[in-house]
């Protein structure tokens, strides 16, 4: 099979699950979609009635007119590229869309939830194969660059020690299922991690129902020996969330600021401004489209392959 074919200048992305709902992404990828320099061309919700809601709010927010679909299959067939904002019971749903139209896939994170680990690996291995780009939505190794910046000691050293705090929107167990991608995602992109990687040592500090924090540790192998992982958990309800990452026991804290201006600050007060993490990764995916890489769709399928394995392992090991 040939490498896939560059897309138009404005690519046309079609997003599954668009609506405002309390957790809802779908116009947040619509708004950075757009800034990316693509068209809006067609939406889907869980029915008919929801993708018509949706897509008359993106019709008023972005002031193009936005098509209801009625399912991501036929969404799937009207556009270049699928991103896939819906709740994870509609995941698998959407990247067979992506598959079945043969386009490239930017999907909410888990790619499927902890039931469906060998359907989802099975939808990545057919991405790899056909050269079909397929992206996670784990924004946070795109902040790396501050880390760097802020604490540039870090780099070239040996890797001992990632932590990283987050503030859900759902207390208990929730917590853990929304943020854990997120972990792996910057530990992957700091260290490689062997294919064979199993998590080691894995404990929570509240496995409570109600938990309103929490404290997630493990370790994984490896280049040189083990790193040690800690995810630190704190139910928050509203904006500003906290959002920070510590490497070796040096921290950066996301700040938020007018018109959600964003920017990282070291523990001494040194600060840079950081663009958008979701809007980095959007630009990335969108560049993708334009210039296909084969090599770049297959290291990165390999990449949530494990991650997802990871992650259902953790969530396995912690009841």
């Amino acid at each position: 099979m040939g490498d896939p074919v560059a897309l138009a200048v404005s690519p046309r992305i079609g997003i599954v699950g668009a609506g405002s709902t309390r957790q809802g992404l779908g116009p947040y990828f619509a708004l950075a979609f757009r800034a990316a320099g693509c068209r809006i061309a067609g939406v889907s919700g869980r029915d008919a009635a929801s993708g018509e809601r949706a897509a008359a709010e993106l019709t008023a927010r972005l002031g193009d007119p936005v098509p209801a679909h009625a399912d991501a299959t036929s969404l799937a067939r009207a556009v270049d590229a699928l991103v896939v904002a819906a709740p994870v019971a509609a995941h698998l749903a959407g990247l067979d869309a992506a598959l079945a139209a043969g386009i490239p896939c930017l999907c909410e994170k888990p790619v499927v939830a902890v039931a469906e680990l060998a359907a989802g690996r099975a939808r990545i291995a057919a991405f790899r194969a056909r050269g079909l780009l397929l992206l996670e939505h784990c924004q946070w190794p795109e902040v790396l660059p501050a880390l760097w910046a802020l604490h540039p000691e870090l780099r070239g050293g040996r890797l001992e020690h990632v932590a990283m705090g987050l503030g859900p929107i759902t207390p208990g167990r929730p917590m853990v299922v929304d943020s854990l991608s997120h972990v792996l995602s910057v530990v992957q992109a700091l260290v490689p991690l062997p294919a064979d990687a199993v998590p080691m040592q894995v404990r929570q500090a509240d496995a409570s129902e109600l938990a309103t924090t929490n404290r997630v540790t493990f370790t994984l192998p490896c280049q040189g020996g083990a790193v040690a992982v800690e995810l630190h958990l704190q139910h928050t309800p509203a904006q500003p969330r906290p959002a920070w990452i510590a490497v070796n026991g040096l921290r950066i804290d996301r700040r938020i600021g007018a018109n959600y201006a964003q920017s990282f600050v070291a523990a001494d007060g040194r600060t840079i401004p950081v663009h958008d993490p979701m809007h980095t990764l959007v630009y990335g995916f969108v560049n993708s489209l334009r210039v296909p890489n084969r090599e770049r769709t297959t290291t990165t399928a390999d990449a949530i392959d494990l991650r997802l394995r990871l992650y259902a392992a953790i969530l396995d090991a912690l009841g």
